[in-house]
């Protein structure tokens, strides 16, 4: 049993090294570290260089119901290996890239393709076969790579690109890449349900979109994609319009990260011994408040202080979805139903990095949008109220299935079963 809990354990910090290389921090959080390099080489325009960034969320959304098929049918760690890889390979060809934006959209196409197997739900459903009553921080550590790769893997590219040019920026992002397979290869380990002690049954992806909850749950984070990317993309150029230098406002990311990283964790702790509606229902309060301190046009510490309390809400929204999805839904679908919500997520982060900007250039300022956020934290908490008691509650030795009650309009919001011991 202690070399079970072992290999789990070792399997959740394995996720984080993985996640910390992946395309979640090495695609999507270095995409616009590269706008200014290929605009002064090539000469290409501004927006045209920021299509590749759309064309890469709305690959993701393609990419992430194909993904969790894969991962429910072969495994997590099967998926990986296969993806590492090529996404390493992607990312190297960048490097001889020709004067062509055709190619360059194609990239950012072949990119999240060829890392399919390598966003947060492969991991995240292996790390999750291993736990049933410390699911939360278990999940919390895995989570938490992502938030320590938004801190370092910046510095890194923007040393690199200093240093050796774009070029030579995109090689070695390859190169952090491919470390995913030694890591999956040698440190991730695929539970079976005997040795985890962990059942895996529950709903099918077709049995779930039936039941209330799943429905909540994607209103729930097309909302949350909205909040977070809104507040990512925009959080710079609202800062300087409220009149702080550039060279300070750069640095509020490094909070928004670090606050990341925190909540990766506290989420998942506080997951084990709360409802997710608690937990969500706080977060977006800080949320909210986070929104109305940029909608004020803040000075340095409002600024600070909306963006740890932005980073404490987007740090836990991927705690809360792959957590939910055992508790509500059971283990079955895991990485279908992830799937889904992953790319419902992607779709309310496009619009929202777009409508925020075209609402700032109709009012001449931030604060209608931050209001309009404000409003979206509100709705999601209520919609987390709506999601009733779990039905795959943990107990001491394992996971006992709860039949939904009889009369589901008598279920206290928010409420859940207790397991004895919490």
């Amino acid at each position: 049993m202690r070399t079970e809990k072992a290999a789990g354990w070792r399997t959740a910090v394995a996720s984080a090294l993985g996640l910390a290389c992946g395309p979640s921090v090495l695609a999507v959080m270095t995409f616009g570290m590269f706008i200014a390099p290929l605009h002064q080489e090539f000469g290409w325009p501004v927006p045209a260089i920021g299509v590749g960034a759309s064309l890469l969320s709305l690959t993701i959304v393609v990419v992430s119901p194909v993904q969790g098929m894969l991962v429910d049918r072969f495994g997590g760690r099967r998926v990986i290996l296969c993806s590492a890889p090529l996404f390493a390979l992607s990312l190297a060809t960048m490097a001889r890239l020709p004067d062509s934006l055709l190619l360059f959209h194609l990239g950012w196409v072949l990119i999240p393709l060829c890392g399919t197997g390598l966003w947060p739900v492969s991991y995240l459903r292996v790390t999750a076969g291993w736990f049933d009553r410390r699911l939360g921080l278990a999940l919390g550590i895995a989570n938490s790579g992502i938030g320590v790769g938004t801190v370092l893997v910046p510095v890194l590219t923007g040393a690199l690109i200093g240093a050796f040019g774009w070029r030579t920026a995109f090689l070695g992002l390859a190169a952090v890449a491919l470390a995913a397979f030694p890591v999956a290869l040698f440190l991730l380990a695929e539970p079976g349900p005997r040795a985890a002690h962990v059942a895996t049954d529950g709903d099918t992806l077709r049995t779930a979109a039936t039941r209330r909850p799943f429905w909540l749950v994607l209103a729930a984070f097309l909302l949350l994609g909205a909040v977070g990317t809104g507040i990512i993309v925009h959080q710079i150029p609202l800062l300087l319009d409220a009149g702080i230098a550039p060279s300070t406002a750069n640095l509020l990311p490094v909070a928004l990260g670090l606050a990341l990283v925190a909540a990766r964790i506290v989420t998942g702790w506080l997951l084990d011994r709360f409802t997710v509606a608690r937990v969500m229902t706080v977060h977006l309060l800080g949320g909210v408040v986070a929104v109305l301190l940029f909608a004020s046009g803040p000075g340095l510490p409002a600024g600070l202080l909306a963006a740890a309390l932005a980073g404490m809400l987007i740090g836990a929204e991927f705690d809360v979805l792959s957590y939910l999805v055992p508790r509500y839904f059971g283990r079955r679908a895991f990485g279908r139903i992830y799937g889904v919500a992953f790319s419902v997520f992607q779709i309310g982060g496009a619009v929202a990095a777009t409508a925020v900007g075209v609402s700032r250039e109709s009012h001449g300022s931030y604060a209608p949008a931050m209001l309009a956020l404000a409003a979206a934290c509100l709705i999601c908490a209520a919609l987390f109220q709506g999601l009733g008691p779990y039905r795959y509650a943990a107990t001491e030795a394992a996971r006992v299935h709860l039949p939904e009650p009889a009369h589901p309009t008598h279920r206290e919001p928010g409420g859940a079963p207790s397991a004895p011991g919490r």
